[in-house]
């Protein structure tokens, strides 16, 4: 057995090797990353911004991280480090409604960013347990970076009316060590802020839908239940008709066809007539029951 799997690794390394030779790169970290998640794909409709295609659903797993709105053209970046969630740097001081003042410092313009006195931000930190789809991730082998931008789920946070907003992390890892870590190591560092979405929502809707069923299969075993006590009853009934009726010797006919009804055929014998009954036959005398078989 240790022979055969041996054989079969030795020709995986060679054909491996020889896909190599003949031009065909192994799949890059950028490559592989992304065939983990799946994009959401945006676009708009009379109302605005519009999820076209959902993602990977990811739940937040940090504070820290700043949405802005969908339209805006720049995002405040927060940075992860070394197991620590750092928020945008205009942020760490001051108070939120200050955030939109702050990105406008940060970015030089506002971007469309517009805050008014007593009316709602349009900045918002993500709280924890929030769900979102990745919408780009890039990786910066030199720069030892994995970027990942993200916008709101809206109908999996039960937002209305809704606002994706957007924003996106930087994982920095240790100089010169992105190049030729595991696609799982890095994954592993990723789900520390963004874990995958366990299927809460979906789970959530099966069982509502496996309550439905339940209950309908519930319904439907009583409605069963019923026809059974109905086809019980029925055949009950049924067998109290069909039970047959007791014949006493000197029963004249008019009472035997009162109690059995019409026999299926009468011999007729004179003084001796013969019903004959699907179960019995019955033997009359001078008008009168002198057998039974």
């Amino acid at each position: 057995m240790r022979e055969r799997v041996g054989a079969i690794a030795i020709v995986v390394v060679f054909l491996a090797s020889a896909a190599w030779a003949q031009g065909a790169a192994p799949p890059s970290l950028q490559d592989q990353l992304s065939a983990q998640y799946t994009m959401v794909t945006m676009g708009t409709d009379s109302n605005g911004p519009a999820v076209l295609q959902p993602g990977t659903i990811l739940t937040i797993q940090k504070g820290g991280i700043l949405g802005v709105p969908y339209d805006n053209v720049a995002m405040a970046p927060a940075k992860y480090q070394d197991g620590t969630l750092h928020p945008p740097a205009a942020t760490q001081t001051g108070s939120a409604g200050n955030v939109g003042k702050k990105l406008c410092g940060l970015f030089g313009k506002c971007n469309g960013v517009k805050e008014q006195v007593g009316q709602q931000t349009t900045s918002h930190f993500f709280q924890v347990g929030n769900k979102v789809y990745p919408s780009k991730l890039e990786v910066n082998t030199s720069k030892d970076t994995v970027t990942l931008s993200v916008v709101a789920c809206d109908s999996c946070n039960k937002t209305d009316p809704t606002t994706f907003y957007k924003s996106e992390v930087v994982f920095e890892f240790p100089k010169g060590s992105l190049a030729a870590m595991s696609v799982p190591k890095v994954e592993d560092t990723i789900s520390q802020v963004f874990s995958m979405d366990q299927g809460g929502d979906s789970q959530q809707g099966q069982d509502d839908q496996g309550g439905q069923d339940q209950q309908a299969g519930d319904q439907q075993g009583g409605d069963q239940q019923a026809g059974n006590q109905q086809g019980g009853g029925n055949q009950q009934a049924g067998n109290q008709q069909q039970a047959p009726e007791s014949i006493a010797k000197g029963q004249t006919i008019d009472q035997v066809v009162a109690s059995w009804g019409q026999p299926q055929r009468i011999v007729n014998l004179g003084a001796k007539q013969i019903y004959i009954y699907q179960d019995a036959k019955i033997t009359f005398l001078n008008g009168k029951v002198s057998d039974v078989q």
